[in-house]
């Protein structure tokens, strides 16, 4: 029974990024800000470092996957990055001190990175016409203190879930 929790956990992050798009779309902000709630993206990174990556990997595959059906037109760019990002901050955390300070500088790094190569890609399929400053100030810097936000509020519930979550698995 406790174990269906961890896919309960990841399904209403997954859905908290669409339900929050929903307040606050582009005319939220008059169209100044579009910041863009990654929130399933830092829960993702919370179970690779405090649960399990490989766990983590496999998830960000199949949620990747579901990303790309239901909101991107780019099958397989979700499906290959979230991974991607995974296995990097499993890497970074490894190198670096996991405490939650440093940890917030990963994720936001990761999320820098997601969203840079998410702009390449629709630069290069032609999907957007910002320039790469619009979307500099428009999206990725409203993205940043979004999801800085987040963190700063779920850090802690969040580790706590996920080392709870690993005593049942284990």
């Amino acid at each position: 029974m406790k174990k269906a929790l961890l896919p309960l956990l990841m399904t209403a992050l997954f859905y908290s990024d669409s339900v929050f798009m929903i307040f606050f779309s582009e005319q939220a902000f008059d169209g100044a800000y579009m910041p863009v709630p990654r929130f399933f993206i830092i829960g993702l990174l919370f179970m690779s470092v405090f649960f399990d990556r490989n766990t983590a990997i496999k998830y960000g595959f199949f949620f990747g996957f579901l990303f790309d059906m239901f909101y991107t037109g780019l099958l397989g760019a979700y499906f290959f990055f979230l991974p991607l990002i995974v296995y990097i901050t499993s890497m970074l955390t490894k190198w670096l001190h996991g405490t939650l300070p440093v940890f917030l500088v990963i994720v936001l790094f990761d999320i820098a990175l997601l969203e840079l190569v998410m702009y390449g890609l629709n630069v290069l399929v032609q999907r957007t016409t910002f320039s790469f400053e619009q979307f500099t100030y428009m999206r990725l810097l409203a993205t940043f203190v979004l999801n800085a936000l987040f963190y700063i509020l779920f850090a802690i519930p969040l580790r706590g879930a996920f080392l709870k979550l690993k005593k049942v698995f284990d």
